[in-house]
């Protein structure tokens, strides 16, 4: 794993472990992240795969809420999740028992090729370090024919502020040079959130 991106002092991971305690209590949960969650799970549901998939993957889990809602659809599906700030792993862990989470960063991912039918990824994506990098691993463990969902907001102006936010052009030609398929690409909320599915 690069040292600079999954060290403590990263200032994303800092303000993140910071976070993490009170993170599922934050209003945004509610007005922001559970619609994001649930259109993703919606998409899937009708474009994604027809048999339940027996593996999915939460790059930039958080406190694993995108994955409780999963296991709400998909009850019999082993969830993993990962994400490089080590006390949202704990928190993570501490709520959802029967799931497996992991510290790692989305550039290299601490899997075996192909362990997931479904990878998900939920504004974290303008976090990403190198996010050429971190979507080849999405593809290296994905299982073929396996679906990857990411929703990043596109709010421009963040930009100011280091983000790398991503238009939906670049977006797609990230995802198709990584050796993805994009069916489809939604906007929500006036466009300022995006939810590209692509497919191996």
């Amino acid at each position: 794993m690069n040292n600079k991106i999954a060290s403590p002092n990263n200032p994303d991971i800092k303000r993140f472990n910071h976070w993490a305690a009170t993170y599922d209590q934050s209003i945004m949960q509610r007005l922001f992240f559970g619609p994001v969650h649930a259109k993703m799970l919606d998409l899937l549901a009708q474009e994604g795969p027809t048999d339940p998939p027996g593996c999915i993957l939460d790059v930039g889990c958080g406190t694993g809420r995108l994955l409780r809602a999963v296991s709400l659809r998909w009850p019999e599906a082993q969830l993993i999740g990962v994400d490089p700030a080590e006390q949202m792993v704990s928190e993570a862990t501490r709520h959802n028992p029967t799931a497996i989470f992991k510290v790692g960063s989305a550039e290299t991912l601490p899997f075996p090729d192909g362990t997931a039918d479904i990878v998900l990824s939920s504004i974290s994506f303008h976090h990403w370090a190198d996010q050429s990098t971190g979507l080849h691993e999405v593809a290296r463990v994905l299982r073929t024919g396996g679906y990857f969902c990411l929703a990043d907001h596109t709010f421009p102006v963040t930009r100011l502020f280091g983000e790398k936010v991503k238009s939906p052009n670049q977006i797609r030609a990230l995802i198709t040079g990584a050796g993805l398929a994009v069916r489809q690409q939604q906007g929500m909320g006036m466009r300022y959130v995006l939810i590209t599915l692509a497919q191996k």
